[in-house]
């Protein structure tokens, strides 16, 4: 009896003795090669591996040294994020990113975004992740254990192996369809109505989005595209105007959604009515004057 009472106790202590292994998702590089050349461009991908946890919003920061790289390209196609809080830019010396992932992402290679580097001097290339967060997909937001693995990259002026070259990026398809939803929030603009939209293109990526009102439904040439950012106030604030939301992508391909007014145009101020009316006008006056000046029959 002694001896097993020893055994359960023996065991007790190993658990609380012993760490306890914890599976910390992984945020890591890929450059494809470690070694580079001055004047030559290479492309650093950052991944997240969840270890099988369940993850839906990923933000950070890549730091890189400016002094001897130029930052040519960030691409964000095919990436894991679907919905981008803060689209990957250049800021400073490093990339700032936040995104989130509707119904979460498990898996080892989930591509965060990618980006072009040009190689201007010699030396070492440090590539880190700073202010990494990412949250479990388990209906509280809780932050996942992570673990960051940083990057080296050896700057010569020759180097001695072969450099992988970089894809070009083909796209021909448009951004995904999308439907833009208008709504209003005292804490957004003061309450005025505004415009929220997101699309995503999985081959280049999303580059910008544009936006124009119109209160005609077919003359929309008199209105200019103009460049937005989601969430867009609305210029015509009483919901009388045709939307039209154009995303664009990296290689240019374009789609465009249209919304309807939410509220109706009173019959004189549509522009199309009065062309309407003033062709009507000029072809019934063109009969009355040809009527009019017919000369009677002998």
């Amino acid at each position: 009896m002694r001896q097993v009472l020893y055994k359960i106790l023996f065991a007790f202590s190993l658990g609380l003795i012993l760490p306890q292994i914890v599976f910390a998702a992984q945020i890591s590089f890929d450059a494809k090669t470690t070694q580079t050349q001055v004047g030559k461009n290479f492309e650093v991908i950052l991944f997240v591996n969840t270890e099988q946890e369940n993850l839906n919003a990923f933000e950070g920061k890549v730091t890189f040294p400016n002094a001897l790289l130029d930052l040519k390209e960030i691409r964000d196609g095919n990436t894991i994020v679907n919905f981008w809080i803060e689209k990957p830019k250049a800021q400073d010396n490093a990339i700032i990113f936040s995104g989130v992932t509707p119904g979460g992402f498990n898996g080892k290679s989930g591509l965060i975004f990618s980006a072009i580097f040009e190689a201007k001097k010699e030396g070492v290339a440090k590539f880190e992740v700073k202010d990494a967060r990412i949250l479990r997909n388990d209906g509280t937001g809780s932050a996942a254990v992570l673990s960051m693995i940083p990057l080296e990259v050896v700057i010569s002026k020759e180097a001695r192996i072969e450099i992988p070259a970089i894809q070009k990026i083909e796209d021909r398809e448009q951004p995904e369809l999308f439907v833009p939803e208008i709504a209003r929030d005292e804490s957004i603009s003061d309450g005025e109505w505004f415009i929220a939209f997101v699309t995503q293109d999985k081959v280049s990526g999303i580059d910008h989005y544009e936006i124009k009102e119109s209160r005609q439904k077919i003359l929309t040439f008199f209105s200019r595209w103009r460049a937005a950012e989601s969430p867009h106030v609305l210029k015509d604030q009483e919901l009388r105007s045709y939307i039209f939301v154009k995303a664009v992508d990296k290689t240019g391909n374009e789609r465009i959604v249209k919304l309807s007014p939410q509220n109706s145009l009173r019959w004189y101020e549509n522009y199309e009515n009065w062309i309407i009316l003033i062709v009507i006008a000029v072809v019934f006056a063109s009969g009355a004057k040809k009527i009019l000046w017919k000369k009677p029959k002998r």
